[in-house]
């Protein structure tokens, strides 16, 4: 046991070390590489010094080329908000982010978008402490944006800091900001009536008064919650004194719950002007308070839970788990023939280490949406850290399986690893639930994916429910081995035959890292992915020097000046430099083979233009259900001739990288993971959603019903 322990301990100061030096590698899980391109920013402010406890107004200017946009802070039906994130000094207090008034953008397929284009200033009011100020002033700004085009979507962002000096305020870039304070949309003194209708809770409508006929009005809505999304604006007839109606279909309204907007008005070509308005009257403060998710129907969630738990079931013999398997099978039979007590003791660790795990998800899930952010089911595939993590994680596990770690004090000592895998204790039983799981997550199961979609928009406590029940169906069979170790007593007994065997997982571990390679090498590139290899290299050294030196005070230095010397010299500046662009989709098109387009907001609204139908293939590396989905039925000889006769538009979506268009359109079908296909067919509004996992049966089904 003392060597088991020792093994343990190594494992986790090992991933320490990594998590440790991991921590400057910036996330592909909610942000995005540091792009310019289209769009120019500068931070500019209305004063030239600062002066204790005096407001002054502060301003991120956003200069775009002409045919490229920026998002408001409402995007409309697909896209992502832009965002000001400021950084103060001490006892500096930022207002309300100021929002001037954007324009209406429809592009082909039926998109319609709210957005900036040429240029916008977003702008706070900054106060300072009252006590005197010494010394230059730094405010700082992050930025996020998304800015697109007819062709593309690039996600971009920046950080700008300003010095200002101490001192009396003296005014600066008067003229630029009473601009864009103009175009502010105003709280009060609307020289017009609207009346809020919210008599069906798919749909309202304002009733605008007081507005003369050869004015213009646009409303631009601010759902009070992210589940409520407005659909387009309809205008009713405009009377012969002005009054019309604008109604806007809804997706889930929200009932009770305060709706706001922006209703801009001009005549001919003058400038406009926009009021904030709410239900049934002005708003006075341009902060919108968020509101709790509405409540969902009991029916629905009863049965979403237990979709839940039969996901979690099936995720354990789905192809992302089976490779591991076999190895927590090998560790309950060590276990079968030790006291049953202790055997469901451990078993119950190992359930709490799976319960823990997806808790943790439950809590991350809570925590993005707090912050505004989305959530992705095998994020972990999609962050490079935490993937280099994971793979020496794999590959440590693997040496131990080898032999490697042993380390001989004794006669028989050279069989004490067998208690690694086997009688570890509570802690390592523990940490075989967070491993598995953590190796299950990559593709989503049947029943798995559209729960997590509904999850991942609900109140905490439904989402804490949900990720439970996942865990409950994936824990069950572990469970129920445990607390009946009678059920293994036909078990073969103990012998040589397990040694073997615990040589055998090694190499299913390694098979493991090798795909997590291939998984690394696909987002990363070669040579990241030979980066990568050279610091395996360096760790496997570290395992062999932990085994081989009898002196733990030598051993431990060596072993983190090994692992230490590999992160240094092979993979933080990799880490830290952007990751690989993804190639063409249609660059490995087999002959007769599907001719896939890369999938872009602008490249489906386009496709769908032409009026033919169009399939999206939301796929990653990272994804065996994908794999299996591709190899052996959509590449498939028969689903290959049906794309070609109904000359069907076919688009894959790579999410191996994180990607907030491919985000946003999950959502849109209520999914948080690939494997997703969707078919639009012309001519009808809502397209076909196709299982998780496809048959060719389904998939021909389905394109037979097109009329060529």
């Amino acid at each position: 046991m003392y060597h088991a322990r020792m093994s343990f301990r190594f494992v986790l100061i090992v991933v320490m070390w990594l998590l440790a030096f991991g921590g400057p590698v910036s996330a592909q899980f909610g942000g995005f590489g540091d792009q310019a391109g289209a769009v120019k920013t500068s931070i500019v402010a209305d004063t030239k010094a600062i002066e204790a406890g005096k407001p002054f107004t502060v301003g991120v200017r956003f200069v775009i080329e002409k045919e490229w946009y920026i998002y408001w802070r409402f995007v409309g039906d697909i896209g992502l908000p832009t965002s000001v994130e400021w950084e103060l000094p001490p006892g500096f207090k930022a207002g309300p982010l100021q929002w001037p008034t954007p324009r209406r953008h429809e592009a082909a397929g039926d998109f319609l978008n709210y957005v900036y284009e040429e240029e916008t200033l977003l702008f706070a009011e900054i106060t300072p402490p009252a006590v005197p100020l010494s010394g230059p002033v730094e405010i700082k700004a992050k930025l996020a944006w998304q800015m697109c085009n007819a062709e593309s979507c690039v996600p971009g962002t920046a950080s700008l800091a300003l010095a200002l000096p101490a001192g009396a305020a003296t005014p600066d870039n008067a003229d630029l900001f009473t601009k864009w304070r103009a175009q502010i949309p105003k709280a009060d003194g609307a020289p017009f009536q609207v009346k809020w209708h919210r008599e069906k809770a798919n749909e309202f409508s304002i009733d605008i008064t007081g507005l003369p006929k050869d004015f213009t009005a646009e409303f631009y809505p601010l759902p009070p919650t992210p589940k409520a999304k407005p659909g387009h604006p309809k205008l009713g007839e405009i009377a012969t004194d002005g009054a019309r109606t604008i109604t806007f279909p809804v997706e889930d309204g929200a009932p009770g719950l305060a709706w706001q907007g922006v209703l801009a008005t001009a005549k001919g070509d003058a400038p406009r002007e926009g009021w904030l308005i709410a239900a049934g009257e002005s708003v006075r403060t341009e902060t919108i308070a968020p509101a709790a998710d509405a409540a969902e129907p009991a029916g629905n969630l009863w049965a979403k839970l237990w979709a839940a738990f039969l996901g979690g079931l099936i995720l354990n013999v789905m192809p992302c788990v089976l490779p591991v398997i076999a190895l927590k099978i090998f560790g309950f039979v060590s276990q079968a023939h030790e006291e049953p007590r202790r055997v469901f003791r451990l078993g119950l660790a190992f359930v709490a280490g799976v319960f823990t795990f997806f808790l943790g998800l439950a809590a991350l899930v809570i925590a993005i949406k707090a912050g505004g952010g989305r959530f992705n089911f095998g994020f972990q595939f999609q962050n490079a850290g935490i993937l280099v993590a994971l793979i020496a994680l794999v590959f440590i596990f693997a040496m131990s399986m080898f032999g490697v770690f042993e380390v001989t004090l004794g006669s028989g000592a050279a069989t004490k690893l067998d208690a690694l895998s086997g009688r570890e204790g509570y802690g390592g039983a523990f940490t075989h639930g967070l491993f598995t799981t953590l190796l299950g997550t990559s593709c989503t199961a049947p029943f798995l994916g559209p729960v997590l979609g509904f999850a991942v928009v609900q109140p905490p406590l439904v989402v804490i429910a949900i990720f439970l029940a996942i865990a409950a169906g994936m824990s069950l069979p572990y469970f129920l081995l445990t607390w009946q170790p009678a059920w293994m007593k036909y078990l073969p007994k103990p012998g040589l035959w397990m040694e073997r065997m615990k040589q055998f997982m090694g190499f299913v571990l390694m098979a493991l890292v090798v795909w997590l390679l291939g998984i690394f090498g696909g987002s990363r590139g070669v040579d990241s992915l030979i980066a990568l290899c050279g610091f395996l290299l360096m760790l496997g050294v570290a395992c062999w020097a932990f085994g081989a030196f009898r002196n733990r005070a030598v051993a431990w230095p060596v072993v983190i000046a090994l692992v230490a010397a590999g992160w240094f010299v092979f993979l933080e500046d990799d880490l830290n430099a952007a990751p690989a662009k993804p190639g063409s989709a249609t660059a490995t098109v087999k002959p007769g083979g599907i001719e896939w387009q890369p999938f872009s907001p602008d490249s489906l609204a386009k496709a769908i233009a032409t009026g033919q139908p169009v399939f999206i293939d939301f796929t990653a590396e990272w994804c065996l259900n994908c794999k299996y989905n591709e190899k052996f039925v959509l590449e498939t000889a028969p689903v290959q001739q049906a794309f070609r006769e109904k000359k069907i538009i076919p688009l894959k979506a790579d999410f191996t990288n994180f990607d907030p268009a491919i985000t946003e359109m999950l959502k849109k079908f209520k999914r948080a993971g690939v494997p997703v296909y969707v078919l639009y067919l012309p001519g009808i509004a809502e397209p076909v959603v196709f299982p998780e996992i496809l048959t060719q049966a389904v998939v021909l089904g389905h394109l037979a019903e097109i009329k060529s």
